[in-house]
Parts: C-alpha cells; structure tokens; sequence
C-alpha cells in the first residue's frame, strides 16, 4: 500500500502527526510520501489539485487529508477524469463553505466553484473515513459530522481536542492510523 499525506493550508510535509504516521506506517511495510503543496499561505486549488492527482500511483494508493488538503483530496477526485484510490481519510476537513478562508468571493469561488457531488466523488475509492476532534478552534466539529455524513460512514473520533495540528502538540494521533490501516 502506499499512503500520501496532503497538509492543509499554512501546512508543510513535517506537520504535526505526520512524520509519526508515516513512520508507523513504513514500519507495516508501506511506502508514503507527504507532499509540499504550492503556496501553502494562498493555495490555489488548481495547483494542489494537479499535484495529488500526479502523485497517485493506483489502486493501492491511500489518501489522507487534513483540514484543506481533505477538500483538495475531494477537489482531484471530482470529475469523470479523477484517478480511483483504495481509500481517503480526511482529518479535520470539510467539504463546503464555512471558514472565513472560504468567505471570501474569490476564495470560496476558486475552491467550490459550484456544490461538490459526493456520490460521484465517492466511486473514486474503495472506502471513506472520517477523523474530527471535538473543540476544533478552526474547523467547527458539526463539519466533520456532516462530512461523515456524506460519506455514509461513522465519524471517528479522537481521544484528543483540537484541530491537530502542531501548535496543539498533535504529534501521534492512534486514530488517524486505525483509520488508515482497518481492514487493509
């Protein structure tokens, strides 16, 4: 299996838990890579869109998205065109409007140019999950919930609060790995 990680915006490859998940999981036997995302303080979603998609391999490829890069991770698997993964975990994230980042017009018109299909973006891998702490400064918990929602699935939740995120010492979350690696 091959796992890649995608950071949310203000976010960078050796974020918080990343640097351990990718540990744990290369010592199961899987390769990862985080990506470095363009312009991380102003991203552009065409950008970031054309990295994941270029980074996945196939089939075996697990995403995993937190805050921003889960609606990045949403945004390449939209369309006919979008690659197909084994499964997709967003940590954190979103999937419509909500943050003052998306508020504004041109912002939220870049990154939700019209309401996302998730029945169509939900063919594009094998299986969902979502992980959503409670207290999340940022991303409000009711979002996780709803993104749970949309995916049919039960929102895990971890034993930690916050938006986990490296300000907050989020630095080995056993719920995002559970989640990565159930049934696989």
């Amino acid at each position: 299996m091959h796992a890649i990680l995608v950071h949310g915006w203000k976010g960078w490859p050796e974020n918080a838990w990343f640097p351990w998940l990718r540990r744990e999981l290369e010592s199961r036997g899987w390769t990862t890579e985080a990506l470095k995302l363009p312009n991380p303080v102003l991203p552009r979603r065409a950008s970031w869109v054309s990295k994941i998609r270029a980074s996945i391999r196939g089939g075996d490829t697990v995403l995993i998205g937190h805050s921003l890069g889960c609606l990045a991770i949403l945004q390449a698997l939209s369309g006919q065109d979008a690659p197909t993964v084994q499964r997709v975990i967003c940590v954190s994230g979103f999937g419509r409007p909500f943050l003052r980042l998306l508020q504004n017009g041109k912002t939220k018109q870049e990154w939700l140019p019209t309401d996302l299909d998730f029945d169509a973006i939900k063919a594009h891998a094998d299986s969902w999950a979502v992980v959503h702490a409670h207290r999340d400064p940022l991303v409000p918990f009711a979002e996780g919930e709803w993104l749970a929602e949309q995916f049919g699935v039960q929102l895990i939740v971890p034993g930690r609060t916050g938006h986990l995120i490296h300000e907050e010492k989020a630095f080995e979350v056993p719920e995002i790995l559970n989640a990565v690696t159930a049934d696989l």
